[in-house]
């Protein structure tokens, strides 16, 4: 391969170290502004400090309404200020000192011991002595026209003056001084002016120019040295490669050899005169990296500007470790650059030729792609260390079910050890539970190459028993025949433990629920009653009088009592509908939507007439659910029970309860309004939760919500959930109709 012309690469080098240098000037430059910047970031920041410093001061006499100091000789009443002084019980003077007198008094201290410079000003001052300077008033008036700025500042570069304004706005408590100079709350009334030298500042800016300036010339002065080294390797380089040109020439016929028997072997041969430190890669390696011929030169930089930085060490090492005869042949796998960016894996192998002396002169060897042999074996390691440390049981097996391989989580659920495990048949951990039906079943969806999934109660090895979930599928292979089996199980025991205690949880919490309602079905009761009882009674006064004075008509008698068997029906029907609510579900039954509203209504419909409440049903006769009945019974009297209680807290004239059924795309729909009021933002999200009750403690359980969320999700399959509407709150009952499931 022939070089470019010493020019052209010397050219090269020249603008690439100009661009160098003038990318690190940039650099410099842009370092330079930054600390500039940031110098100027400090003072301002330290100005905004003690403006805000001062404030704190001035919000703290604010919040006091001034405050008072004793009279000592050298600060006297201040004639600008109303109620400017008070005594004491023992007539003592004491001066008021408001917030702009204390800030003009800090201000004078400051600037009397200290570097630093404050100032009151105003454009409209009570006291003379606070009237705004040309700076203050160009400040003031920026503030005024720009609402939203809070400092304005320059810097006097004569005086090495650092000069920040801070706005200060008209309070409330400002009015009580500044009223009758027709301020307003929010005005602009004024602001403090903080002076800080900058003397330091401009020291830290001279020795940042210094620093700018020397490492520029630094720059400049290490490219030309740069330059200078480069020229002299180059002319080295350049005198070498001409030595290396001849040596080609004098083998070329045996180099031509090489190649023709190299690229029928499809192997990149490798020549490295150790000696003379040259090298030949053949056309075949140049290939095997996506290059053509002439778009690689044979310099061993070539092949070490490729190879991967975590093999370049190893492959060093074997192949000093042949030069030095530690090793009869040189063999190494590494990784080298592809031309797209992609590594290529190498099988490397060749051998070291030696001198009488012993010294080594030549090395001669052949690259072998393995790439798509290495990434197979990468891929399988990934696999073996994925399944050996997966969480999962994993078995496979063969055709007749005998276990040919487990993973170590297989080995410490069930207590087998692999050893133990191979050559078994699953059925080792088969117990009792499991019938053979679904064995059966098992096999016969195996058997058709489709994918089983499924539960198994099994035996450890120590005879416990414990709970999988296992999904297992055929492996086939190319000629769709079935080879193995695998199966991937998880150890479930706990969850199926927690399933049990949690539906045994719900299911005592949902019967407490309901017993906890029999004080207000009693309650109920009462009140249907009472007027029943009432017409029984007095019908039984009428009869006794018309005994009493020998009146008894006959017809009238029979009219008595066909109302007494009507009071006494009613009664009995009051009866069986209390009963019924509280006999347990024992299966799903279908039934009309409006005939479980209906039982509803008789239970608890007399206690919302008792309190005024309308209720209007709006319910399609046809509409039929497959649900547990007495269940949903219980939701809809919690829901209504929680809205009557409502009403009851709250004084609403037009009280009414709203029930609407309807269907919505796959399920059955109970939207139950009551405009009581509304649900606070701020409880929405715990309503649901046990024991959360925002009634008050004799008569709330906080039971109710919960345990009608808890039987419509996970008895009745549906949801429970709700939004306020209008000037009240829907709750939405929606249970699945399809298949009634």
């Amino acid at each position: 391969m022939k070089l470019m012309s010493k020019k052209t690469i010397i050219g090269f080098f020249v603008g690439l170290t100009f661009s160098l240098a003038s990318l690190m000037i940039y650099y410099i430059n842009n370092t330079y502004e930054n600390n500039k910047e940031l110098l100027e970031s400090t003072i301002h920041q330290e100005a905004k400090n003690h403006f805000e410093n001062i404030k704190m001061f001035r919000a703290w006499n604010s919040m006091y309404n001034g405050v008072y100091v004793k009279a000592n000789g050298h600060i006297q009443p201040n004639p600008y200020l109303k109620d400017n002084h008070t005594y004491t019980k023992e007539n003592e003077l004491l001066i008021r000192i408001n917030p702009a007198w204390m800030t003009r008094q800090i201000a004078e201290m400051m600037n009397t011991q200290t570097k630093y410079k404050y100032k009151i000003a105003s454009l409209n001052p009570l006291n003379p002595i606070n009237m705004a300077d040309g700076f203050e008033k160009e400040a003031l008036e920026y503030f005024e026209k720009n609402k939203n700025k809070e400092y304005f500042t320059r810097i006097d570069h004569e005086k090495n003056l650092y000069e920040l304004v801070g706005r200060l706005l008209v309070e409330p408590s400002c009015l009580k001084c500044h009223a009758e100079q027709g301020y307003n709350v929010g005005d602009v009334r004024g602001g403090i002016r903080i002076t800080i030298p900058i003397s330091l500042y401009k020291e830290s800016l001279h020795s940042l120019d210094f620093h700018k300036n020397a490492q520029s010339i630094g720059v400049v002065v290490m490219s030309i040295a740069i330059l200078l080294i480069l020229y002299f390797i180059l002319n080295s380089i350049y005198k070498k490669q001409a030595y290396l040109n001849e040596l080609k020439d004098k083998y070329k016929e045996l180099y031509d050899d090489y190649d023709f028997a190299i690229s029928a072997s499809k192997l990149g041969l490798w020549d490295w005169n150790i000696k003379n430190k040259t090298i030949f890669f053949s056309k075949e390696w140049k290939k095997m990296l996506g290059y053509e011929e002439k778009e690689i030169s044979n310099s061993l930089d070539e092949w070490d500007n490729r190879v991967h930085p975590s093999d370049k060490e190893q492959a060093y090492k074997d192949i000093e470790d042949n030069q030095n005869q530690k090793t009869e042949y040189y063999e190494n796998i590494h990784r080298l650059r592809h031309k797209d960016g992609s590594w290529v894996w190498i099988l490397d192998k060749g051998k070291t030729m030696f001198d009488e002396e012993g010294n080594p002169i030549r090395m001669l060897g052949f690259h072998t792609d393995i790439t798509k042999i290495e990434e197979l074996r990468m891929e399988l390691y990934k696999l073996k260390k994925i399944i050996e440390h997966s969480p999962l049981s994993i078995v496979i097996t063969d055709v007749n079910g005998n276990i040919e391989y487990v993973n170590p989580c297989f080995t410490k659920v069930t207590g087998y050890t692999y050893e133990e495990a191979v050559g078994e048949n699953p059925r080792v951990l088969k117990s009792e539970f499991t019938s053979k039906s679904e064995y059966e079943d098992l096999w016969n969806t195996l058997t058709r190459k489709e994918l089983w999934t499924g539960r198994f109660k099994n035996k450890r090895k120590d005879g416990t028993e414990f709970w999988e979930s296992a999904i297992i599928t055929p492996i086939i292979d190319e000629k769709g025949e079935i080879t193995n089996y695998l199966a991937i199980k998880q150890e479930i025991t706990k969850e199926i433990y927690l399933q049990d205690e949690v539906k045994t949880k719900d299911e005592l919490m949902i019967s407490q629920s309901r017993h906890a309602a029999m004080g207000e079905m009693v309650s109920l009761i009462a009140h249907q009653w009472r007027q029943p009882i009432s017409v029984v009674s007095m019908i039984g006064n009428n009869i006794l009088m018309d005994l009493e004075f020998g009146d008894v008509n006959v017809g009238n008698l029979k009219e008595d009592a066909q109302c007494l068997v009507e009071q006494t029906q009613y009664l009995s029907k009051t009866i069986d509908d209390f009963r019924d609510f509280f006999k347990p579900d024992k299966a799903k039954e279908r039934t009309k939507i409006k005939t479980i509203i209906g039982e509803t209504i008789s239970i608890f419909g007399k206690a919302l007439e008792n309190n005024d409440i309308q209720l209007n049903i709006d319910c399609n006769d046809d509409l039929e659910i497959k649900v547990y009945s007495r269940e949903l019974l219980q939701v809809i009297i919690n829901i209504l029970k929680n809205a009557k209680e409502a009403f009851e807290e709250k004084e609403i004239h037009n009280k009414l309860i709203a029930i609407t059924v309807y269907k919505v795309h796959s399920f059955l729909r109970i939207e139950i309004f009551d405009n009581a009021g509304q649900i606070d933002d701020k409880i929405k999200e715990f309503i649901f939760d046990p024991y959360y009750s925002t009634k008050k403690e004799k008569t709330g359980t906080g039971l109710g919500l919960y345990m009608s969320k808890t039987i419509v999700e996970k008895h009745l399959n549906g949801k429970l959930w709700f939004e306020n509407k209008n000037e009240g709150v829907s709750f939405y009952i929606d249970l699945p109709v399809k298949n009634d499931e």
